[in-house]
């Protein structure tokens, strides 16, 4: 693994899984029925823009899970990972993974850092883009993304007939449980979440 400090709060992972993992949740996914791909009500969609898996998925992810769980040696939850798809036209919206100005949410427990994982990077488009940050960087396969949860970010449109598949999670902390890095994996990479937990 690489790890790629993109600004305070915006890594960029190489080579998180192996080719073989890779290849197993792309054979996976693509041999999904569409009906077994679930997308949401209009206004959501519109938002997300793509689709997700939500039936009962391989092995492989677990183990993937694991991975993750390890970025972290103190964390509240960490939820199992998504797996989601994004069509030719199909983008995500900039916003936030955590707002603190949000009164309809419980801020008891909070989105410390968002994750993603890219499987494949044979499409056109489909960057990430951090807007304030000004950065747009298509992950290559194999990577992973965190940023802070208060952070602006969306995707670019998928330009041509290749899917993206991809797979999100978020790292929770409460008042009493933080969230802090491995330092085994990000030794003394600088580490600075963007904003006050509590």
């Amino acid at each position: 693994m690489k790890i790629n400090l993109l600004s305070p709060s915006v890594y960029e992972i190489e080579d998180f899984i192996t080719v073989e993992e890779q290849q197993e949740v792309l054979a996976y996914a693509k041999s999904l029925e569409e009906s077994s791909w679930w997308s949401t009500d209009k206004k959501v969609s519109e938002f997300f823009n793509g689709k997700i898996h939500l039936g009962q998925k391989p092995e492989v992810f677990a183990q993937i899970d694991q991975k993750v769980k390890n970025l972290f040696s103190k964390v509240y939850l960490i939820n199992p990972l998504s797996l989601n798809r994004h069509l030719k036209t199909n983008f995500m919206m900039p916003h936030t993974d955590y707002d603190p100005e949000n009164k309809n949410i419980d801020h008891s427990v909070r989105v410390k850092y968002g994750v993603v994982l890219y499987y494949n990077d044979d499409y056109e488009g489909g960057a990430i883009n951090y807007p304030k940050l000004g950065i747009v960087h298509k992950p290559k396969a194999r990577s992973l993304f965190l940023h802070a949860g208060n952070i602006l970010h969306g995707t670019t449109k998928v330009l041509d007939d290749n899917i993206r598949y991809f797979s999100t999670t978020f790292a929770f902390a409460t008042k009493d449980v933080g969230v802090e890095f491995n330092k085994e994996i990000f030794g003394d990479i600088e580490k600075s979440d963007g904003y006050i937990l509590f």
